[in-house]
């Protein structure tokens, strides 16, 4: 079989995935009767707020459009004999969740990478079901930030903690302290402590409370960082209390690094 018809073949199998995805038609099909006036203006405010839905929503032409395009750029440095349609629970729901969330590139190049390991028959174990999932349940900031994960393994970051003077009893006053968000140009920089938790919760990065990194600039930034110097205030101001920093870190997990070499890191040319 020659280099062309056994691409030709390869993206014949996965847009065959394409074709299995019911097409999401009818959205705004309205769910009830009108029972009166008001219940009628408030079911034509919902019908008109749900609309851009329809735009967004990827039908057939778009998600085979990725296929072909997206995902095939990203298998370009593969051998062609290496290439194979991807196994039936990684390819199905990654074009199912196309369909939602395709208008999203950050997400969607998840997709695209995951897609492609699927795709080679060298790297396919590394694509596990599980990650179509843990992408749906992200944020586009969330996926930046993961992005950071592949210079370095573990970030700094501290939590402040309100302790009764002249003892240890006290209470964390703040929530985790981190950089990330700024680092990662996440579009809501502020949300980078519930980033995290949510990563944390997904299994791809570790909350480490108390654990000290060979990092003293980074320490060093986020103790003098305008949000620490405000909370030391605020607990400093309690005459019965005062602050203490606690550093610790942000560490990727195994799941964590296996998730990079799926879904963010470009595939190398073959040597």
């Amino acid at each position: 079989m020659s280099d062309s018809e056994n691409i030709k073949s390869t993206i014949d199998a996965v847009t065959g995935l394409v074709k299995e995805i019911p097409i999401y038609q009818d959205l705004l099909q309205p769910s009830v009767r009108e029972v009166g006036k008001g219940l009628h203006t408030v079911a034509k405010t919902v019908n008109i707020a749900l609309t851009p839905l329809s735009v967004l929503v990827w039908g057939y032409d778009q998600i085979s459009n990725f296929v072909t395009t997206k995902v095939a750029e990203k298998l370009r440095h593969t051998p062609v004999e290496n290439i194979i349609p991807p196994k039936l629970n990684v390819g199905g729901p990654a074009l199912d969740a196309l369909r939602y969330i395709g208008h999203e590139e950050t997400l969607s190049d998840l997709y695209a990478n995951l897609l492609a390991t699927a795709m080679d028959k060298d790297t396919a174990d590394s694509s596990h079901p599980s990650f179509v999932e843990i992408i749906r349940q992200m944020t586009a900031d969330e996926a930046k930030i993961m992005k950071l994960f592949l210079d370095r393994n573990a970030f700094p970051s501290i939590t402040i903690r309100a302790e009764i003077k002249n003892s240890n009893a006290g209470y964390d006053h703040t929530i985790l302290i981190n950089f990330l968000g700024d680092d990662a140009h996440c579009e809501l920089p502020n949300m980078s402590p519930y980033y995290i938790d949510n990563l944390r919760r997904l299994g791809l990065v570790e909350i480490l409370p108390m654990y000290g990194l060979h990092d003293s600039d980074g320490y060093s930034r986020l103790e003098n960082g305008k949000e620490t110097q405000e909370t030391l205030l605020i607990i400093s101001a309690q005459t019965e209390y005062e602050p203490r920093i606690i550093r610790g870190g942000i560490k990727i997990s195994p799941l964590g690094s296996l998730f990079l070499d799926a879904c963010i890191r470009l595939k190398a040319p073959s040597l």
